[in-house]
Protein backbone atom coordinates (compact mmCIF):
# COMPACT_ATOMS: atom_id res chain seq x y z
CA UNK A 1 0.00 0.00 0.00
CA UNK A 2 3.28 2.23 -0.24
CA UNK A 3 5.02 1.93 -3.29
CA UNK A 4 4.40 1.67 -6.68
CA UNK A 5 3.14 -1.54 -8.67
CA UNK A 6 5.02 -0.66 -11.93
CA UNK A 7 3.50 -3.37 -13.99
CA UNK A 8 -0.19 -2.85 -12.27
CA UNK A 9 0.93 0.63 -13.45
CA UNK A 10 1.82 -0.40 -17.12
CA UNK A 11 -1.55 -2.14 -17.23
CA UNK A 12 -3.72 0.62 -16.76
CA UNK A 13 -2.36 2.34 -19.38
CA UNK A 14 -2.54 -0.60 -21.43
CA UNK A 15 -5.97 -0.68 -20.59
CA UNK A 16 -6.74 2.89 -21.06
CA UNK A 17 -6.07 2.49 -24.52
CA UNK A 18 -8.15 -0.49 -25.10
CA UNK A 19 -10.84 1.45 -23.66
CA UNK A 20 -10.34 3.94 -26.50
CA UNK A 21 -10.00 7.15 -23.80
CA UNK A 22 -7.95 10.48 -25.24
CA UNK A 23 -6.22 11.01 -22.34
CA UNK A 24 -5.38 9.76 -18.64
CA UNK A 25 -4.36 11.50 -15.51
CA UNK A 26 -1.75 9.91 -12.75
CA UNK A 27 -3.69 11.03 -9.52
CA UNK A 28 -1.55 13.18 -6.81
CA UNK A 29 -2.96 11.68 -3.81
CA UNK A 30 -0.97 8.81 -3.32
CA UNK A 31 1.99 10.27 -5.12
CA UNK A 32 2.07 14.00 -4.52
CA UNK A 33 5.05 15.97 -6.25
CA UNK A 34 7.85 15.49 -3.93
CA UNK A 35 7.55 11.75 -3.45
CA UNK A 36 10.38 9.77 -3.81
CA UNK A 37 8.53 8.05 -6.21
CA UNK A 38 6.28 10.71 -8.46
CA UNK A 39 9.16 11.01 -11.07
CA UNK A 40 8.86 7.65 -11.38
CA UNK A 41 5.28 7.18 -11.59
CA UNK A 42 4.75 9.74 -14.33
CA UNK A 43 7.64 7.83 -16.35
CA UNK A 44 6.19 4.47 -16.09
CA UNK A 45 2.80 5.55 -17.22
CA UNK A 46 4.20 8.00 -20.73
CA UNK A 47 6.79 5.26 -21.12
CA UNK A 48 4.16 2.96 -21.76
CA UNK A 49 1.69 5.41 -23.27
CA UNK A 50 4.08 5.32 -26.29
CA UNK A 51 2.60 8.58 -27.74
CA UNK A 52 -0.68 6.56 -28.35
CA UNK A 53 -2.51 7.85 -24.95
CA UNK A 54 -1.47 11.44 -24.42
CA UNK A 55 -0.86 11.99 -20.48
CA UNK A 56 -2.37 14.68 -18.53
CA UNK A 57 -0.77 17.14 -15.95
CA UNK A 58 -2.67 18.79 -13.24
CA UNK A 59 -2.26 22.69 -11.52
CA UNK A 60 -3.76 22.16 -8.13
CA UNK A 61 -2.51 23.97 -5.39
CA UNK A 62 -4.15 27.54 -4.33
CA UNK A 63 -0.45 29.12 -4.93
CA UNK A 64 0.37 30.28 -8.48
CA UNK A 65 4.44 29.76 -8.14
CA UNK A 66 4.03 26.63 -6.59
CA UNK A 67 1.54 25.57 -9.92
CA UNK A 68 4.22 27.09 -12.48
CA UNK A 69 6.70 24.87 -10.56
CA UNK A 70 4.20 21.82 -10.51
CA UNK A 71 3.83 22.74 -14.03
CA UNK A 72 7.69 22.71 -15.12
CA UNK A 73 8.17 19.13 -13.68
CA UNK A 74 5.38 17.78 -15.84
CA UNK A 75 6.65 19.90 -18.76
CA UNK A 76 10.12 18.22 -18.17
CA UNK A 77 9.07 14.83 -17.88
CA UNK A 78 6.77 15.27 -21.29
CA UNK A 79 2.78 15.54 -20.14
CA UNK A 80 0.73 16.47 -23.41
CA UNK A 81 -1.94 18.38 -21.66
CA UNK A 82 -2.38 19.92 -18.24
CA UNK A 83 -5.88 20.18 -16.50
CA UNK A 84 -6.15 23.76 -14.08
CA UNK A 85 -7.86 22.04 -10.79
CA UNK A 86 -6.63 24.56 -9.14
CA UNK A 87 -7.58 26.11 -5.71
CA UNK A 88 -8.88 30.31 -4.77
CA UNK A 89 -9.50 32.05 -1.91
CA UNK A 90 -13.18 32.32 -1.23
CA UNK A 91 -13.36 36.22 -1.19
CA UNK A 92 -11.27 36.52 -4.40
CA UNK A 93 -12.71 39.60 -7.15
CA UNK A 94 -13.42 38.33 -10.92
CA UNK A 95 -10.33 40.16 -12.23
CA UNK A 96 -8.28 38.32 -9.48
CA UNK A 97 -9.42 35.03 -10.22
CA UNK A 98 -8.67 35.69 -13.96
CA UNK A 99 -5.32 37.10 -13.10
CA UNK A 100 -4.06 34.03 -11.20
CA UNK A 101 -5.69 31.51 -13.74
CA UNK A 102 -3.91 33.43 -17.00
CA UNK A 103 -0.98 33.58 -14.93
CA UNK A 104 -0.76 29.63 -14.83
CA UNK A 105 -2.02 29.22 -18.55
CA UNK A 106 0.05 31.76 -19.72
CA UNK A 107 3.28 29.58 -18.22
CA UNK A 108 2.98 27.04 -20.80
CA UNK A 109 2.21 26.38 -24.17
CA UNK A 110 0.80 23.18 -24.01
CA UNK A 111 -3.28 22.68 -23.89
CA UNK A 112 -4.96 23.73 -20.98
CA UNK A 113 -8.57 22.17 -19.30
CA UNK A 114 -10.12 24.28 -17.45
CA UNK A 115 -12.54 22.70 -14.43
CA UNK A 116 -15.80 24.16 -13.53
CA UNK A 117 -16.36 22.24 -9.98
CA UNK A 118 -18.61 22.95 -6.76
CA UNK A 119 -16.26 21.82 -4.33
CA UNK A 120 -14.06 24.24 -1.76
CA UNK A 121 -11.88 26.85 -3.71
CA UNK A 122 -13.09 26.17 -6.94
CA UNK A 123 -16.54 27.99 -6.28
CA UNK A 124 -17.55 31.39 -5.69
CA UNK A 125 -21.14 32.28 -5.21
CA UNK A 126 -20.15 35.53 -5.30
CA UNK A 127 -18.87 35.84 -8.97
CA UNK A 128 -21.72 34.06 -10.59
CA UNK A 129 -24.59 31.76 -10.18
CA UNK A 130 -24.41 28.33 -8.58
CA UNK A 131 -20.84 29.02 -7.90
CA UNK A 132 -19.83 29.70 -11.62
CA UNK A 133 -17.87 32.59 -12.40
CA UNK A 134 -19.48 32.96 -16.05
CA UNK A 135 -17.79 35.95 -17.66
CA UNK A 136 -14.27 35.02 -15.66
CA UNK A 137 -14.67 31.71 -17.96
CA UNK A 138 -15.81 33.73 -20.95
CA UNK A 139 -12.27 35.92 -20.96
CA UNK A 140 -10.41 33.19 -19.73
CA UNK A 141 -11.73 31.49 -23.03
CA UNK A 142 -9.99 33.60 -25.56
CA UNK A 143 -6.49 32.30 -24.11
CA UNK A 144 -5.17 30.78 -26.92
CA UNK A 145 -4.20 27.26 -25.28
CA UNK A 146 -7.04 27.15 -23.30
CA UNK A 147 -8.60 23.93 -25.20
CA UNK A 148 -11.68 22.44 -23.07
CA UNK A 149 -13.67 22.71 -19.81
CA UNK A 150 -14.67 19.73 -18.08
CA UNK A 151 -17.14 20.28 -15.88
CA UNK A 152 -17.73 18.18 -12.73
CA UNK A 153 -20.19 15.91 -12.05
CA UNK A 154 -22.60 17.38 -9.28
CA UNK A 155 -23.15 20.73 -11.71
CA UNK A 156 -26.48 20.91 -12.55
CA UNK A 157 -27.73 20.99 -15.82
CA UNK A 158 -28.63 24.33 -15.85
CA UNK A 159 -25.44 25.38 -14.52
CA UNK A 160 -23.78 23.69 -17.47
CA UNK A 161 -26.05 25.04 -20.28
CA UNK A 162 -25.12 28.89 -18.70
CA UNK A 163 -21.62 27.40 -18.91
CA UNK A 164 -21.83 26.53 -22.74
CA UNK A 165 -23.36 29.35 -23.35
CA UNK A 166 -20.24 31.08 -22.22
CA UNK A 167 -17.52 29.33 -23.65
CA UNK A 168 -19.11 26.46 -26.36
CA UNK A 169 -18.67 28.49 -29.24
CA UNK A 170 -14.83 28.66 -28.46
CA UNK A 171 -14.08 25.46 -25.92
CA UNK A 172 -15.18 22.05 -26.30
CA UNK A 173 -17.02 21.70 -23.11
CA UNK A 174 -16.58 18.28 -21.63
CA UNK A 175 -19.59 17.40 -18.94
CA UNK A 176 -18.72 14.38 -16.58
CA UNK A 177 -22.16 13.81 -16.57
CA UNK A 178 -23.39 11.93 -19.40
CA UNK A 179 -26.79 11.94 -19.21
CA UNK A 180 -26.77 15.79 -19.83
CA UNK A 181 -24.79 14.86 -23.52
CA UNK A 182 -27.76 14.06 -25.70
CA UNK A 183 -29.57 17.63 -25.24
CA UNK A 184 -26.99 19.59 -24.78
CA UNK A 185 -25.43 17.97 -28.04
CA UNK A 186 -28.91 19.63 -29.57
CA UNK A 187 -27.68 23.01 -28.87
CA UNK A 188 -23.96 22.78 -28.55
CA UNK A 189 -21.08 20.56 -29.87
CA UNK A 190 -20.21 17.84 -27.49
CA UNK A 191 -17.26 15.13 -28.46
CA UNK A 192 -15.42 14.31 -25.22
CA UNK A 193 -16.37 13.77 -21.44
CA UNK A 194 -13.68 15.50 -18.81
CA UNK A 195 -11.50 13.04 -16.62
CA UNK A 196 -13.46 11.14 -14.53
CA UNK A 197 -13.80 7.28 -13.89
CA UNK A 198 -15.26 6.17 -17.43
CA UNK A 199 -14.45 2.79 -16.87
CA UNK A 200 -17.65 2.73 -14.82
CA UNK A 201 -19.75 2.89 -17.76
CA UNK A 202 -17.71 1.11 -19.90
CA UNK A 203 -15.51 -2.27 -20.95
CA UNK A 204 -13.10 -2.60 -24.30
CA UNK A 205 -15.75 -4.57 -25.83
CA UNK A 206 -18.67 -2.28 -25.29
CA UNK A 207 -17.45 1.21 -25.55
CA UNK A 208 -20.60 3.06 -24.50
CA UNK A 209 -19.32 6.10 -23.57
CA UNK A 210 -17.40 6.54 -26.66
CA UNK A 211 -19.98 5.15 -28.76
CA UNK A 212 -22.50 8.32 -27.57
CA UNK A 213 -20.07 10.85 -27.32
CA UNK A 214 -19.12 9.31 -31.11
CA UNK A 215 -22.70 10.27 -31.92
CA UNK A 216 -23.71 12.75 -30.64
CA UNK A 217 -20.14 14.45 -31.99
CA UNK A 218 -21.71 13.79 -35.71
CA UNK A 219 -25.23 14.76 -34.82
CA UNK A 220 -27.04 11.31 -35.07
CA UNK A 221 -29.19 11.54 -32.34
CA UNK A 222 -31.32 8.82 -33.18
CA UNK A 223 -28.21 7.00 -32.35
CA UNK A 224 -27.01 8.84 -29.19
CA UNK A 225 -30.67 8.42 -27.59
CA UNK A 226 -30.45 4.55 -27.87
CA UNK A 227 -26.75 4.33 -26.75
CA UNK A 228 -27.79 6.83 -23.67
CA UNK A 229 -31.22 4.34 -23.23
CA UNK A 230 -28.31 1.36 -23.12
CA UNK A 231 -26.07 3.17 -20.97
CA UNK A 232 -28.29 4.55 -18.64
CA UNK A 233 -28.46 1.50 -16.02
CA UNK A 234 -24.27 1.51 -15.55
CA UNK A 235 -24.51 5.59 -15.77
CA UNK A 236 -27.18 5.68 -13.25
CA UNK A 237 -25.63 3.73 -10.55
CA UNK A 238 -22.40 5.28 -10.82
CA UNK A 239 -23.97 8.92 -10.80
CA UNK A 240 -26.18 8.33 -7.12
CA UNK A 241 -22.42 6.43 -5.63
CA UNK A 242 -20.10 8.66 -7.04
CA UNK A 243 -22.15 12.64 -6.60
CA UNK A 244 -23.18 12.39 -3.19
CA UNK A 245 -19.37 11.14 -2.03
CA UNK A 246 -18.14 14.22 -4.07
CA UNK A 247 -20.36 16.43 -2.29
CA UNK A 248 -18.82 15.56 0.71
CA UNK A 249 -15.41 16.63 -0.33
CA UNK A 250 -14.47 13.07 -1.31
CA UNK A 251 -14.36 9.89 -3.78
CA UNK A 252 -15.81 6.18 -3.74
CA UNK A 253 -11.88 5.24 -4.59
CA UNK A 254 -12.37 1.20 -4.01
CA UNK A 255 -15.95 1.84 -5.70
CA UNK A 256 -13.93 3.29 -8.76
CA UNK A 257 -11.28 0.63 -8.80
CA UNK A 258 -13.67 -2.40 -8.88
CA UNK A 259 -15.08 -0.70 -11.84
CA UNK A 260 -11.88 -0.90 -13.31
CA UNK A 261 -10.97 -4.21 -12.26
CA UNK A 262 -14.51 -5.73 -13.82
CA UNK A 263 -13.67 -4.20 -17.23
CA UNK A 264 -9.99 -5.67 -17.26
CA UNK A 265 -8.19 -2.84 -15.73
CA UNK A 266 -5.43 -3.73 -12.59
CA UNK A 267 -7.93 -3.10 -9.40
CA UNK A 268 -6.27 -3.04 -6.69
CA UNK A 269 -7.06 -1.13 -3.63
CA UNK A 270 -6.10 2.14 -1.98
CA UNK A 271 -5.72 3.91 1.41
CA UNK A 272 -7.75 6.80 0.71
CA UNK A 273 -6.05 10.40 1.62
CA UNK A 274 -6.01 11.86 4.85
CA UNK A 275 -8.07 14.51 4.09
CA UNK A 276 -10.88 12.06 2.70
CA UNK A 277 -10.80 9.18 5.23
CA UNK A 278 -13.69 9.70 6.68
CA UNK A 279 -15.93 10.07 3.74
CA UNK A 280 -14.53 7.29 1.39
CA UNK A 281 -17.38 4.26 1.45
CA UNK A 282 -16.52 0.63 2.03
CA UNK A 283 -16.54 -1.10 -0.97
CA UNK A 284 -19.16 -4.11 0.73
CA UNK A 285 -20.07 -7.68 -0.80
CA UNK A 286 -23.67 -5.91 -1.75
CA UNK A 287 -21.93 -2.97 -3.50
CA UNK A 288 -20.00 -5.38 -5.49
CA UNK A 289 -23.39 -6.95 -6.19
CA UNK A 290 -25.37 -3.48 -7.49
CA UNK A 291 -22.14 -2.69 -9.54
CA UNK A 292 -22.38 -5.89 -11.15
CA UNK A 293 -25.92 -6.21 -12.02
CA UNK A 294 -25.47 -2.71 -13.54
CA UNK A 295 -22.77 -3.80 -15.52
CA UNK A 296 -25.13 -6.61 -16.56
CA UNK A 297 -28.41 -4.57 -17.36
CA UNK A 298 -26.36 -1.76 -19.83
CA UNK A 299 -25.02 -5.57 -21.43
CA UNK A 300 -21.60 -4.97 -19.99
CA UNK A 301 -19.45 -8.21 -19.58
CA UNK A 302 -18.10 -8.24 -16.05
CA UNK A 303 -14.58 -9.53 -15.61
CA UNK A 304 -14.50 -13.51 -14.83
CA UNK A 305 -11.00 -13.48 -12.72
CA UNK A 306 -10.96 -14.03 -9.36
CA UNK A 307 -12.28 -11.46 -6.96
CA UNK A 308 -9.30 -11.42 -5.03
CA UNK A 309 -7.09 -10.30 -7.80
CA UNK A 310 -9.03 -7.27 -7.81
CA UNK A 311 -7.74 -6.64 -3.72
CA UNK A 312 -3.99 -7.57 -4.56
CA UNK A 313 -4.38 -6.08 -8.13
CA UNK A 314 -4.35 -8.13 -11.36
CA UNK A 315 -0.53 -7.56 -11.88
CA UNK A 316 0.55 -8.44 -8.19
CA UNK A 317 -1.84 -11.78 -8.32
CA UNK A 318 -0.02 -12.94 -11.44
CA UNK A 319 2.63 -13.05 -9.19
CA UNK A 320 1.62 -14.93 -6.62
CA UNK A 321 0.33 -12.28 -3.90
CA UNK A 322 -2.88 -13.19 -2.12
CA UNK A 323 -4.79 -10.81 0.13
CA UNK A 324 -3.28 -12.93 3.24
CA UNK A 325 -0.21 -11.12 2.36
CA UNK A 326 -1.38 -7.81 2.91
CA UNK A 327 -1.18 -5.89 5.57
CA UNK A 328 -4.22 -3.96 5.69
CA UNK A 329 -7.16 -4.32 3.19
CA UNK A 330 -8.93 -0.29 3.99
CA UNK A 331 -12.32 0.08 2.98
CA UNK A 332 -13.37 -3.24 1.86
CA UNK A 333 -15.31 -6.51 2.90
CA UNK A 334 -15.11 -9.88 1.89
Amino acid sequence: MKTLDQDGIRHDVRHAKAMGFCGTMPMVNWTPPGDPQWDVFYRTIIDESAGQLPVHGIMLYDNVEQDIALLRKQEALGVDAVLLAARYRPNITADELYDEMARRIEATDLPVILYAALNKGRAFPHLGPAGQPLDVYDRIADLPNIVALKVSQPISLTSTMQLCDAVADRLLVAPVNLDFVPLLARHYHMQWSGQWNGEAVQTPDAQLGNQLLAATAAQDFETADKIAETLQPVHDHFFQLQSEVIRAGAHPWQHNKYYSWLGGGNGGLLTPPASEADHVPVLTPADRTKIRAAFEASGLTPSDGPEESFVTGRAAWSRGVRAADMSSVPRYET
